[in-house]
């Protein structure tokens, strides 16, 4: 992936935003999901075993609930910096984000290509999607155990966290996903970098659309804002 020729400001939203993408999208719905830690008061346990087993089958049942999404997204960066936009899935393989003013990023990803565009720099950097770690969610069916390495499923109160990891070692770090309830809804969602800065998404606004345009998710269309002709 060629990440040089972006601004310092949109590759770090460019890393950033394909990580919390990469397990993340379908559940959170127009609620408040500003950045909290979940139930920071109440003991952490492990699961293992069946409890484990169990936590991961409910997660994967709420991340395949969804097949197509809209939304607004807030990423809260380790520093506390706020970026906000809009976002929009369609599974398999297609991805939108599109980030706010000041930042001038769009990340697309049409099935195959995941391309991120500087419109300020006029810059577009294209790598396959299954060397990112979208290709962890992005197919017919999610199973997090079986596309991600698992490094810890616990509970505390209400809510369940499941850490886990790129299986194929391609992309560094980790993603904690934080579901809260008896029906493991998915509230919000780290991203711990190699160095172990952290960076929480959080979706509101949520939609479940029967369809979404296609023209979104192709490449050649991705310099077009579709609803305000920017360009």
């Amino acid at each position: 992936m060629r990440l040089r020729q972006m601004s310092p400001m949109n590759r770090r939203l460019a890393l950033a935003g394909l990580a919390s993408f990469a397990l993340a999208a379908p559940a959170a719905f127009a609620q408040d999901l500003r950045p909290r830690t979940p139930a920071a008061a109440v003991d952490i346990v492990a699961l293992e075993g069946a409890e484990r087993d169990a936590a991961l089958a409910a997660a994967n049942r709420t991340l395949n609930g969804v097949q197509s999404l809209q939304g607004r997204f807030v990423q809260t960066a380790p520093g506390g910096a706020r970026s906000t936009g809009n976002f929009y899935l369609q599974r398999p393989g297609r991805l939108r984000f599109e980030y706010d003013a000041p930042a001038t990023l769009l990340i697309v990803s049409d099935g195959s290509v995941v391309a991120m565009r500087d419109t300020a720099l006029r810059t577009t950097d294209r790598t396959p999607l299954r060397s990112t770690p979208l290709n962890l969610i992005l197919g017919d069916r999610i199973d997090l155990a079986r596309n991600a390495r698992i490094t810890r499923v616990s509970r505390s109160g209400l809510w369940t966290m499941i850490t886990a990891r790129d299986r194929s070692g391609q992309t560094d770090g980790l993603i904690t996903l934080n579901f809260h309830g008896e029906d493991s809804e998915l509230r919000s969602w780290d991203i711990t970098d190699a160095t172990g800065a952290r960076t929480r998404i959080t979706l509101s606004d949520v939609t479940r659309p029967a369809n979404l345009d296609r023209g979104l998710f192709r490449l050649s269309d991705m310099l077009e804002d579709r609803r305000g002709g920017r360009r």
